[in-house]
């Protein structure tokens, strides 16, 4: 059951990498209009394209008129022509054409470290009990439970969702056609780069996700590991977790970022930074190192904390240090571990949007920075938006999780 369990989550978190990492796939794509008249237009829904523009940059555009003259434009837009030509408007730039997929490489990314870390909290119990780590809880109905949550989750969607309404309201757009747009999931268009917004918001997620992933389920199944082999009586491990959370404090996922770019990128020029332009991982290394290092540390050591402190005097009625190590206090910790990993997977993705900011990795801290730097309201709404969905959508599966492993929650 354990081992089934575990497997289950590795099968979901190596899913969700893999979607991840095929919705930053990019292709060139070529789009073509062509007709007569004076004016050349582009060809029609070109802003809608999934174009990768954080990482290939903008699409060129270029006019074939009567055949032989070519006329290359310094942007997208309809052309007035000094006369009636034949035209070939035609547009070739790079797209993610499996974007779309990320919203899902990042749920599963999700519930895969939710459902491991549970995993690794049973396995290591029945390791070290065998038959006495299996207990039991009375609980309510799930049905309701799932409800109550799923109400509370639908009236948080309402309040974001009221928030971007008035903040859209206040630069001057129609409420009802900001209703629309959320329905529809159609944030407009940007300011800066003149295309759709949503097709900025998935492209970008797709390198979220991606990194995100990698980093919190190494922090998550690593954790677990640590701190049992702690707990069997390394003193080296040991005293590493527990000096590693004031470092993992002292030492912000920004300040290490700053640090590798100036040791590894700029001093040995080993690894590159930016938009990847080579092999994804070697621009993927320094950002996952700067996002791992300090987590793993602060959640390894939140649980290592509260198992260490048995005492002695508690080791009573035949019950060994073990049982009660293993059994009730690392079991109960995993509940109360377990409903706030929503709020430690949302300090990843607030550290990951400075840590993407930093390194120009092309997510969407990446993609928010450029919208704040150009004042492009729509890009900000955005990311806004889809971080508070994120957030809202993560503590919802947290808790039905958190009812199904502990039925009393229920009651």
């Amino acid at each position: 059951m354990k081992i089934g369990i575990l497997l289950f989550s590795i099968i979901l978190l190596s899913s969700g990498i893999i979607i991840s990492a095929v919705s930053t796939i990019t292709k060139q794509c070529e789009l073509v209009n062509y007709g007569y008249g004076s004016v050349a237009n582009p060809p029609q829904y070109w802003r809608e394209e999934l174009w990768s523009v954080l990482n290939k940059g903008m699409p060129s555009a270029y006019i074939v008129l009567n055949g032989t003259r070519i006329v290359n434009l310094g942007n997208v837009s309809s052309v007035q022509l000094n006369s009636s030509y034949f035209y070939v408007y035609v547009i070739k730039g790079y797209v993610q054409p499996y974007a779309y997929l990320s919203p899902i490489g990042l749920l599963l990314i999700f519930l895969g470290t939710a459902t491991g870390f549970r995993g690794m909290i049973l396995l290591i119990q029945e390791r070290a009990l065998g038959e006495l780590s299996k207990g039991y809880a009375v609980g309510g109905s799930i049905y309701k439970y799932v409800i109550k949550r799923l109400a509370s989750f639908v009236i948080s969607m309402m309040i974001v969702s009221s928030v971007v309404i008035i903040l859209e309201a206040i630069h001057g757009v129609c409420i009802t056609k900001s209703i629309s747009e959320l329905i529809t999931f159609s944030m407009g268009y940007s300011r800066h780069y003149g295309i759709s917004v949503t097709s900025l918001l998935l492209t970008s997620l797709a390198f979220t996700s991606l990194l995100t992933g990698i980093a919190f389920a190494l922090t998550v199944y690593l954790s677990p590991f640590l701190v049992m082999k702690a707990i069997l009586g390394s003193s080296v491990i040991n005293s590493l977790l527990r000096r590693w959370k004031y470092i993992g404090n002292a030492l912000a996922s920004w300040v290490i970022a700053i640090g590798l770019i100036y040791l590894f990128h700029v001093y040995l020029n080993v690894l590159p930074i930016g938009s990847p332009k080579g092999h994804l991982i070697y621009y993927l290394i320094l950002p996952l190192v700067s996002l791992f290092f300090p987590f793993i540390g602060i959640f390894a050591n939140r649980i290592l904390l509260s198992v260490s402190k048995v005492p002695q005097e508690f080791i009573a009625k035949g019950l060994s240090r073990d049982v009660l190590v293993f059994r009730h206090i690392l079991g109960n910790l995993t509940v109360v571990t377990l409903s706030s990993i929503s709020a430690a997977f949302v300090e990843m993705l607030i550290a990951e949007f400075l840590v993407e900011a930093i390194f120009a990795w092309p997510g969407l801290g990446y993609l928010i920075r450029i919208g704040v730097d150009y004042d492009d309201f729509k890009i900000v709404e955005g990311v806004l938006m889809i971080y508070s969905s994120i957030v809202i959508f993560s503590n919802f599966i947290a808790d039905v999780i958190y009812g199904i492993i502990d039925p009393r929650v229920t009651r």
